[in-house]
């Protein structure tokens, strides 16, 4: 074979291989583009997820800051209404802590007061013979004229004929009185601070509509 041929032959063969590389590239870049854009729309949807989470996140922690905020608040406004009804029931204590040294403060009058507690705590109490339980100072205020006129008040308020006598023992307390049967098998315990109690639960909640109105 002539220098010729081999020359035709090797620039046939040049020209192939040419041509496949530059297929080849053709197809490499081809596929490049493609992975190129897939990884590129991969990475676009990427940070949409990303700022899509950032976005519900950032929600989340504002309602949950918002939670906290609206709890703390109404925390803080209970416990204002608290100091505030326990402030105002002090007063309470302290205006019959008065009315009961005093025995009159404005309209009121402790020996009326007392008078009714003790008809009451009698209407339950069942026997024609009662004890009544005062403090020291009460017990000095109820011997003698003051006890018959409290045993035809009694009479009269319950339609009983009933016969009332001191106890032996005083009680501590700012006023009213404990009545209990002679067998000391049923008692009523009728002092301020019993009476005071029994109506704080039953009265707080108008206490804090008058302190706070609808705000509670």
């Amino acid at each position: 074979m002539s220098d010729e041929g081999v020359d035709k032959i090797i620039s046939h063969i040049e020209a192939k291989a040419e041509k496949e590389v530059s297929e080849i590239l053709l197809r490499a870049q081809a596929e490049g583009d493609k992975i190129k854009k897939a990884a590129q729309e991969k990475a676009e949807r990427e940070a949409e997820r990303i700022l899509s989470n950032g976005e519900r996140l950032a929600s989340l922690e504002e309602q949950r800051i918002i939670a906290e905020t609206k709890i703390d608040v109404r925390r803080k406004r209970m416990d204002a209404q608290e100091e505030a009804i326990v402030a105002s029931f002090e007063g309470a204590r302290k205006v019959l802590q008065d009315l009961a040294e005093k025995g009159k403060r404005d309209n009121l009058v402790y020996k009326d007061i007392m008078f009714n507690l003790i008809a009451s705590a009698s209407e339950v109490v069942d026997g024609d013979k009662l004890e009544l339980a005062f403090n020291q100072r009460d017990n000095k205020t109820f011997k003698g004229k003051m006890l018959g006129e409290l045993g035809a008040f009694v009479k009269k308020m319950t339609g009983r004929d009933i016969s009332l006598a001191l106890t032996d023992e005083t009680i501590q307390c700012l006023g009213g009185v404990v009545v209990r049967d002679t067998e000391n098998q049923v008692e009523v315990n009728n002092t301020l601070e019993a009476k005071l109690n029994r109506l704080r639960e039953s009265i707080r909640v108008d206490v804090a509509k008058i302190l706070f109105g609808d705000r509670i």
